[in-house]
């Protein structure tokens, strides 16, 4: 689990001992392989730190660098509330909603409802409902009340209790779904259900 410094100045430290090896890795190897997920990690130093300007142009190289990557929960978490503040409402709706079926029991759990494990399959460990332990807990005491609001508001609108209904039916049945075509058809509907909030957020 990551150790967050303690002081504003060890924070800019840390974040640039992270980006600075990133960058060297580009520059050595004319790629970056990032094994220890120091990519992650800076989004939850970012939101800690909310230095939104710098938050800004981090996700953009991120953007640019990782195009394809998938992520993992707790920096969608981070990106989202980093949006939010920013004011680009669309953009945290639907990085929101990325957070949700990655993790379906991290935005619940941040305003202490109390969730079970789902009768699905999990595909990885970051879908797991223990998942919710690695949230640093300076990352858990800088999310405000009016967040808070926002998120419980999202995730009990039509809109999401949609998205996550369909969601939880089809890994639900993947759990005893063998066959590999009709896996591939629920899979990529799975892959579709944030489709129309794309939309909205380009």
């Amino acid at each position: 689990m990551l150790s967050f410094p303690e002081t504003e100045n060890k924070l800019r430290s840390r974040i640039s001992s992270y980006n600075s090896a990133l960058n060297k890795e580009k520059k050595s190897y004319g790629h970056i392989n990032d094994g220890s997920g120091k990519r992650y990690l800076l989004f939850s130093l970012y939101f800690v730190l909310n230095d939104l300007k710098k938050s800004e142009d981090y996700f953009e190289w991120y953007m640019k660098e990782f195009p394809d990557d998938v992520g993992e929960p707790i920096q969608k978490l981070c990106w989202a509330l980093s949006l939010y503040r920013m004011g680009k409402n669309d953009k945290a709706k639907y990085k929101l909603a990325e957070l949700m079926i990655s993790n379906l029991y991290i935005i619940p759990y941040i305003w202490g409802q109390e969730v079970q494990e789902y009768d699905i399959w999990h595909s990885s460990s970051d879908e797991h409902i223990d998942y919710v332990d690695y949230i640093p807990e300076e990352v858990k005491g800088k999310i405000r009340q009016s967040e808070i609001e926002w998120m419980k508001k999202l995730y009990d609108s039509f809109e999401f209790r949609r998205i996550r209904k369909r969601y939880i039916e089809i890994y639900h049945e993947l759990q005893n779904t063998k066959e590999l075509e009709a896996r591939k058809v629920l899979l990529n509907e799975s892959y579709s259900l944030l489709d129309n909030l794309r939309g909205e957020s380009s």
